[in-house]
């Protein structure tokens, strides 16, 4: 399982980079950049070949999928850089020669698209990706049972059955999905609705890479989470500090270190819910923050701007698919980025035959913001059109600000209640930051987003009134998306913090050098050299190395008393158990009945239908084990159920003296029964809302119900044939 485990990695490491990479070095925009904002390209280029082809209505090849976005790449990159510069030289009355002895002695006039950015070193991503590789491998891989464990979970009951059908329709969409196939049409539960919007791009790049390297969903897709976290965010991060700091390398540097140290986001969210969509589209999130200040700067070239619009574009495209909610978590960074920009400007507006103040412009554009912001929400949740989810509150004021000031926001990773640990150390690094931006008057935009963010999580898990759905109803009002987007904004300070605090280490280091420097020696300039020297050949990487890692380490080990525990826990600890026991064996569906399932997969013919009690597990066997089980979500079926869905699961046990019964299953070509536990879970959100008796008729066969056979046993686990 590990081997295909890492070969998804590669694979999604290749669908996420290559085409992006391909398309902008066709921008001329420098490697580095390049390469830290792929995915933003890249998803897009895949997300619209599936939506196009959904809506005519035809089934995409893998082969084709895969190619298209490679083959558009390929050709822009052959116009821009063959195609243009001859028609250039036509237009210039220049007849470009054929002979190959004529065009190497003239000399070339063509020269490769230039992009304008900071300086961004290539082993800065470099360094990026492989601490976020060492810290995603130590910390994170260890707690999975396997290669194929997931967290059993609302969230992913949706996610592993909808890949699922993907892979057999052939149809990668979010506007036309489904928890079955096309094929298995005539099997729904449901009578059939309208088509809806649900943010799919997990789902495509995990069902793509499920072809690709034959594996299952679980494991494509947590090799997805695991590109994410190590290798996407780290390098999104290292984007948007290289663009905001771009004279401060230290800064650069310590961003590596920081990006994942916090453990409400990305770890957290790998556990709650679990909502994976959303916790790839915040990874990918800030890259498309410094796009937009690329964009915006004034004296920005027309050949930068073009593309930049292009790729912002197909930024927002990415993200919108991956998950809405990062579109206005970008709108609440960027606002006090935009006001701030506008109100340093020196530029005077003339309305009126009167100038108007840049200040007075900002507080404009920060009015019409407001509107905008307020028209969304009247029409997208108040109209019902967006998911309008209330999440109630549950902390004190008192110990909302101080999960805030401890850098954990929520105090909890999990719907189960499995406690964050605080981190102050990140917390002083955080403050140290933000002191610097107003100290230097940089950055300080950074500051106002993250205090507005930290504010409104506070807010949200303290009130319930009406303005919570106002201020967060585009996140569901969900506490654990708004921390996300808190620490987002705090890794920034956090690196610029913990720069400060490594640079006032090298000058008190370097003053006391030459301090006892001056007292050993007669020769004053001898003795300032030598310190100068020392200080800027051997001191600096020494004693920055020597902060950052003092500061992880304590980030990490360092035993940390929580609000609901009297025991202090280091944060690395608390977040250890909880990944455990929500990957853990112990929830709904355990090792004995998925190795069960691996003998009815090789048991039944492909594709056969099986009549199942989903609350037993079994709701996950298409998703796992490519099972066409008759029933794949935990509730909802006293609600717009057609009738034969209804008359099996109330009297399927009958189906030898019924023959409206006999007659349904075979309509529907149910084969096979599956039955796991007969004993519900109640303790688990997934099974909470079962009703005994919603599925009595599966629930009363036994080995000896007439109809039935049984084909495989293992303690209460069984799979029956349909005999009749």
């Amino acid at each position: 399982m590990w081997l295909e485990f890492f070969q998804s990695v590669v694979v999604i490491i290749a669908l996420l980079y290559v085409p992006g990479v391909i398309l902008l070095h066709a921008s001329g925009m420098p490697k580095p950049w390049a390469l830290v904002s792929a995915p933003l390209v890249s998803c897009a280029l895949f997300f619209i070949e599936g939506e196009i082809f959904s809506a005519l209505n035809i089934p995409i090849p893998l082969a084709v999928m895969i190619l298209v976005p490679l083959l558009i790449t390929v050709l822009v990159n052959g116009y821009v850089f063959y195609v243009a510069p001859k028609h250039k030289e036509h237009h210039r009355g220049e007849k470009p020669s054929t002979s190959k002895t004529s065009q190497a002695l003239k000399p070339s006039t063509y020269h490769a698209p230039a992009f304008i950015c900071e300086e961004l070193p290539f082993w800065m991503p470099l360094l990026y990706i492989g601490i976020g590789l060492l810290t995603v491998g130590f910390l994170f891989l260890p707690t999975l049972p396997s290669a194929s464990s997931f967290v059993q979970g609302w969230d992913i009951v949706h996610h592993l059955d909808v890949t699922q059908a993907m892979i057999e329709s052939q149809k990668y969409s979010s506007i036309h999905y489904d928890f079955y196939s096309t094929v298995e049409a005539s099997i729904t539960p449901w009578e059939p609705g309208a088509s809806g919007f649900y943010p799919s791009g997990w789902n495509i790049i995990v069902a793509l890479t499920t072809q690709l390297v034959s594996t299952t969903v679980p494991i494509a897709g947590n090799a997805l989470n695991f590109v994410s976290s190590a290798i996407v965010f780290p390098l999104s991060i290292c984007s948007l500090i290289a663009k905001v700091l771009p004279k401060h390398r230290i800064a650069l540097i310590s961003g590596a270190f920081v990006c994942l140290a916090f453990f409400v986001f990305p770890w957290s969210l790998l556990i709650y819910g679990p909502i994976f969509p959303n916790t790839v589209a915040f990874c990918v999130m800030p890259s498309i923050w410094w796009v937009f200040m690329q964009m915006t700067r004034s004296k920005t070239p027309k050949h930068d701007l073009i593309w930049l619009i292009v790729i912002f574009i197909l930024g927002c495209i990415t993200l919108f698919i991956l998950h809405p909610s990062t579109i206005f978590s970008s709108i609440v960074v960027l606002l006090p980025w935009s006001f701030a920009r506008i109100g340093e400007s020196n530029r005077r507006v003339v309305l009126f035959g009167k100038q108007i103040k840049p200040v007075t412009l900002a507080y404009a554009f920060f009015i019409f913001a407001l509107v905008i912001w307020s028209i969304f929400y009247y029409v997208l949740i108040i109209r019902g059109v967006a998911l309008n989810f209330w999440w109630s509150a549950y902390s004190s004021l008192q110990d909302a600000i101080l999960h805030a000031l401890g850098m954990d926001f929520i105090g909890q990773s999990y719907a189960g209640g499995e406690l964050v640990s605080p981190q102050p150390v990140l917390s002083i690094c955080v403050l140290v930051g933000a002191v610097w931006t107003f100290k230097h008057k940089q950055a300080r935009w950074m500051v106002s987003a993250f205090m507005y963010l930290s504010i409104l999580c506070i807010f949200i898990i303290t009130f319930d009134v009406p303005l919570k759905g106002y201020l967060s109803g585009f996140w569901y009002t969900d506490p654990f998306r708004i921390a996300a987007s808190c620490v987002i904004m705090a890794i920034p300070l956090a690196a610029l913090g913990l720069a400060t605090l490594a640079e006032a280490a090298l000058e008190a280091f370097a003053s006391w050098r030459e301090k006892v420097a001056q007292r050993q020696s007669k020769n004053q300039a001898q003795a300032k050299a030598r310190t100068c020297v020392f200080c800027t050949v051997w001191a600096k990487p020494l004693i920055a190395g020597a902060v950052i890692a003092c500061v992880v380490v304590l980030n990490y080990v360092v035993p940390m008393p929580n609000l609901k525990s009297e025991e202090p826990i280091p944060a690395a600890i608390a977040f250890k158990q909880a990944s455990e026991k929500a990957y853990g064996d112990h929830y709904i569906l355990t090792s004995e009945e998925l190795e069960f399932l691996r003998r009815v997969e090789l048991t039944v013919p492909a594709g056969a239908i099986i009549a199942n009690l989903p609350q037993d597990g079994s709701l996950w066997a298409y998703g796992t084990n490519d099972l066409h089980v008759l029933w794949r979500f935990p509730n909802g079926y006293d609600a717009s159920e057609r009738p034969a869905s209804a008359i099996l699961r109330k009297r399927l046990n009958r189906i030898a003296s019924d023959p409206e019964v006999l007659q349904t299953t075979h309509d529907l070509n149910v084969q096979y029964v599956l039955i796991l536990n007969n004993v519900v879970d109640y303790s688990n959100a997934v099974t909470s809302t079962y009703k005994p008796g919603t599925f009595r008729g599966i629930t009363q066969i036994t080995d000896t119900t007439p109809g039935f056979e049984v084909v495989l046993e293992e303690g209460s686990m069984r799979l029956y044939k349909i005999t009749l």
